[in-house]
């Protein structure tokens, strides 16, 4: 059982990790379509230009390092020509001084010497000169060729010729011998190849003869300038395992005290170590059988020039392609946002209702297309609801004329019936009234020169309208009549509005009832706007009706059929027409519990 809970607490994590995964991707989809076009076109560009300079980058660093290595070759290179040059050289010499060493004359001199004439002895040391002289052409290595007889205490010299020597002289050279760990020897800051016969470990003891071969120091440092002058290295030769001999190509050769690194394995090949010490890097060759050492020290600067100029390269790349997106989006956001953005503006203010919009352009590209179409259109609708408002406003005044003719042929039959019978009863007094109130009515309906009135005078027509049938219908109709404010007086709004509401109240609220009819007049300001409530308590109006009369207002385009609320259509059609689509009647219930109109119009205070 623990394992089934185990697995299904493992599902649902699951399923809500893939839900988390779904929901960013819908977001980030989301964020993107919802992005301007001209951030859409900057990102597409910047991923264009990424691989770009990536594949820059990874260009620059694989030159950068294939040239350090082929640097780091042409280093290991020169050390090996110079290696093998060099060790020909040694053997040469080396092989050269072995076999002098049996030549008959030098060997055999010392112990022929008691039994030679003087003359003998000096020819004999005249012909070793001159084999002495044939080994030093042999190699522009060799500075001198030397050949000691102990025993006859002479000396001689490819270079200095026959002399007589001390016992220390021969005795220092034999001692010598073998002193750098190999064929080499070093002594008085020069190196030899040494041979003795015989071979004696006792130095005070005399052999029979020494032959050395002397290198030219001079010869193996002017060698090195060379090697080292095409590859701004420093080229040092060093002899011995402690570095007895130093020769390098510099005069101020840079200290060799590198830490090194692991040995490579023993092979039948010498292969070049590297070593390392700050600001230096160090290439060396090791000759066992000659026990002398080849290092090329290298300053790191030289070695890193080739990834620095790549690096110049690199930072030139970048900041090029600064500027390329610097430039490419000053360009998008002239070519595309700035015209976009206009158009956007332009759109903006149409909405708004602002019809004389027009774009200025003097563009001849798609945007400028764009614009001219813009214009067009603007002037277009302008043009239709320019037609489309005097047509409105014509029906209106013609429906509103139309209402007149019906309204006054009824009303004033109505009226003088009403005149007729207060003639009867000889209410003298009240036909008066009555004939005032009728005089001020007809004379504001018949004044057709003005379509629009203040609401004051609206208000006081409603209410001579009012009074009028207040007369008629006597105790039956109670009026409840709200002080119109002084502030609200002069407003503006289109003739015989208010009338037909107060006419509607009479005519399908109060007419039937017998008692208790209450009209009721009120305002109410609120921030901008002034509302006009006109209720009844009328007990015939059904859920129905109420909800067929308001969505009658709010369906302005819609014909109705229905004759009772055609003259409340036509005020809300007028009221919107003149104030807008925010402004015009709602109809509810009344607390009373008949109809309340609420007419609203636009008031701006003081």
């Amino acid at each position: 059982m623990e394992g089934a809970d185990f697995w299904l607490l493992f599902l649902l994590l699951m399923r809500e990790r893939e839900e988390r995964r779904r929901e960013t991707l819908r977001f980030i989809r989301g964020r993107w379509r919802e992005s301007s076009i001209v951030v859409k076109l900057m990102i597409a560009f910047v991923l264009v230009i990424l691989p770009l300079y990536g594949i820059s980058i990874m260009i620059t660093q694989v030159s950068s390092n294939q040239m350090q290595t082929e640097v780091e070759k042409a280093h290991e290179s020169k050390l090996y020509f110079y290696h093998n040059h060099l060790q020909f050289e040694l053997e040469r010499m080396s092989a050269l001084v072995t076999e002098f060493s049996f030549d008959e004359t030098m060997s055999t001199l010392s112990t022929r010497a008691a039994i030679m004439s003087r003359y003998e002895v000096t020819s004999s040391l005249n012909n070793i000169h001159n084999k002495l002289a044939q080994i030093m052409v042999t190699s522009p290595y060799i500075s001198d060729v030397v050949y000691y007889v102990p025993a006859l205490h002479k000396r001689v010299s490819a270079a200095d010729g026959i002399r007589d020597v001390e016992d220390n002289e021969w005795q220092n050279l034999l001692a010598s011998m073998g002193n750098l760990n190999g064929e080499l020897s070093h002594s008085n800051n020069d190196l030899y190849f040494l041979k003795s016969n015989p071979y004696n470990m006792n130095h005070e003891e005399p052999p029979n003869f020494i032959l050395g071969i002397r290198l030219s120091a001079e010869e193996l440092k002017h060698r090195l300038q060379q090697l080292s002058e095409t590859g701004e290295s420093e080229i040092t030769l060093s002899f011995g395992e402690q570095q007895h001999v130093v020769i390098s190509s510099s005069e101020q050769p840079a200290p060799v005290k590198p830490i090194r690194t692991v040995s490579p394995e023993p092979s039948e090949s010498m292969q070049v170590t590297k070593f390392q010490s700050d600001p230096y890097l160090y290439y060396s060759l090791h000759d066992k059988d000659h026990s002398f050492t080849l290092t090329a020290t290298i300053p790191q600067d030289v070695l890193r020039a080739p990834l620095e100029q790549y690096n110049v390269w690199l930072w030139m790349v970048t900041f090029m392609s600064v500027v390329i997106i610097i430039v490419f989006s000053f360009s998008i956001y002239r070519s595309i946002h700035q015209p976009l953005a206009v158009l956007i503006r332009g759109f903006r203010m149409a909405e708004q209702g602002q019809t004389s919009v027009h774009i200025p352009s003097s563009r001849r590209d798609e945007f400028g297309y764009l614009y001219s179409r813009f214009n067009h259109m603007i002037e277009r609708l302008h043009i239709l609801i320019d037609e489309n408002y005097v047509a409105r406003i014509r029906t209106s005044e013609a429906e509103l004329k139309h209402l007149q003719s019906q309204i006054q042929p009824h009303f004033l039959y109505n009226s003088l019936f009403s005149i007729k019978q207060m003639a009867e009863v000889e209410n003298v007094e009240l036909i008066q009234e009555f004939t005032d109130y009728l005089g001020q009515y007809f004379k504001y309906m018949s004044r057709d020169s003005h379509t629009e009135v203040s609401l004051g005078a609206e208000i006081d027509h409603a209410l001579v309208y009012a009074s009028i049938q207040k007369i008629r219908f006597g105790s039956r109709i109670q009026l409840e009549l709200e002080d119109l404010d002084v502030r609200y007086k002069m407003i503006s709004i289109p003739r015989v509005i208010i009338q037909p509401i107060v006419e509607n109240v009479f005519e399908h609220a109060l007419a039937k009832r017998s008692q208790g009819g209450i009209l009721q007049l009120s305002y109410h300001q609120d921030q901008d706007n002034l509302s006009i409530r006109i209720e009844d308590d009328g007990d015939q109006l059904t859920d129905e009706t109420l909800n067929y009369l308001q969505s009658a207002f709010e369906e302005i385009e819609r014909k109705h059929g229905n004759e009772e609320i055609t003259g409340l259509l036509n005020v809300n059609q007028r009221l919107r027409i003149k104030f807008g689509a925010a402004y015009g009647l709602t109809a509810q219930r009344s607390e009373l519990g008949g109809l309340c109109i609420i007419v609203k119009i636009p008031w701006k205070g003081e």
